[in-house]
């Protein structure tokens, strides 16, 4: 069993790969924070054991970038499936089809890209060493991640597998998913550009496409994630640099803003494909409309037809109006609005517990006991 088979491939068991990346990642923090007699120390401002930032990194992160690895790949396979044996792309379009998912792969799973991710989360490891750097020196906050050695700020031995190890690690992991999104947006972008066989009556109400917009809004899981890591920062701002609930909310806000913006984006390629699909539909199905309507006119209420059995029946009538509402009915983007409130819903969770710093769950209690009281 590769190390690099754990990262990078779902081949392997989800639960083996969990413990051993955690392992790899959390189990020396704990053992070298001991060793260095910072795992409980009430003198450092900081001890391993009140850092919000390694528990979550480490211990919801990780088996979280894990998870996504079998829930999205498996959809971005569905989705490659669905389009090719769905009659959505024409056989004359299935070579660019084709084309776009050789691109996607390649640039998924190209060992010089990797690298640059793997080089960019050891930079910003560092960058964040000088954060930490930082609190110390200006604000006399210490950690269990930094000692004062003759007078220099130096990383301890567990403060250093932080910054080597755990942090790279779980930044490339970051990294990869976030580039993969990336990938995918530009997979959608080429196959925007294929002639679609588009149907308005699609019962979807997408023209076929909305298994892409479902499909798509599973990213949801790399987003959360990132809502994960920007809480557990803000929470350690508002435990050790007195930052407050109120500015943390609008920073909350703004991210969960643009996180739907940036995961709604790609579905957005689509759009002059179905706007054009709903302008024709309309045409072509209101003069059927009006036809069908005629026929059932004459027939029923003047009563002219010649065979009153072969005359048009009002079932028939009924069902040409559903499928004249699926008409109507159509989005002219691959998602609604219950799927915003969705994404919108997933993101708040992970900021929630920044309520509790401020306000025990117990003074939450005795307000909702006294509201109804």
């Amino acid at each position: 069993m590769k190390l690099t088979n754990l990262i990078l491939s779902n081949d392997e068991n989800t639960v083996v790969r969990i413990l051993v990346l955690t392992g790899i990642a959390w189990l020396p923090l704990v053992i070298l924070t001991f060793i260095d007699g910072t795992l409980f120390n009430k003198d450092v401002t900081i001890p391993f054991i009140k850092d919000v930032a390694p528990y979550i990194r480490c211990l919801v992160v990780i088996p979280l970038l894990v998870i996504a690895d079998n829930i999205i790949e498996p959809m971005m396979a569905r989705v490659m499936s669905y389009l090719k044996t769905s009659g959505l792309v024409p056989d004359t379009e299935t070579e660019k089809l084709n084309d776009a998912v050789n691109k996607m792969a390649y640039l998924m799973n190209n060992k010089w890209i990797l690298l640059m991710l793997l080089t960019l989360a050891i930079l910003f490891s560092f960058y964040m060493r000088s954060d930490y750097d930082e609190m110390w020196t200006e604000r006399g906050v210490t950690s269990w991640m930094l000692q004062l050695d003759n007078g220099v700020v130096d990383e301890t031995l567990a403060g250093s597998w932080f910054l080597l190890v755990t942090s790279p690690l779980v930044s490339f992991l970051v990294y990869r998913w976030m580039w993969r999104f990336i990938i995918w947006s530009i997979f959608l972008k080429r196959v925007s550009k294929v002639k679609l066989e588009l149907r308005a009556s699609h019962t979807d109400l997408a023209g076929g496409l909305g298994v892409i917009g479902v499909g798509h809004a599973i990213f949801i899981i790399v987003f959360f994630i990132l809502a994960t890591l920007l809480s557990s920062d803000l929470a350690a701002n508002m435990l050790y640099e007195e930052e407050v609930l109120v500015s943390v909310k609008q920073i909350v806000m703004v991210f969960i803003v643009l996180s739907i913006i940036v995961i709604m984006v790609p579905l957005m390629f689509f759009v002059r494909q179905l706007v054009d699909l709903k302008h024709n539909a309309l045409v072509e199905y209101s003069t059927l409309q009006n036809q069908i309507s005629n026929d059932f006119h004459k027939h029923w209420i003047k009563q002219e037809a010649d065979d009153m059995v072969d005359s048009m029946q009002p079932s028939a009538m009924a069902d040409y109006s559903a499928v004249f509402d699926n008409v109507k009915n159509m989005r002219m983007v691959p998602f609604d609005t219950k799927m915003i409130v969705f994404m919108a819903g997933t993101l708040l969770v992970p900021f929630l517990p920044l309520a509790l710093i401020e306000i025990s769950v117990w003074d939450i209690i005795q307000n909702i006991g006294g509201a109804l009281i």
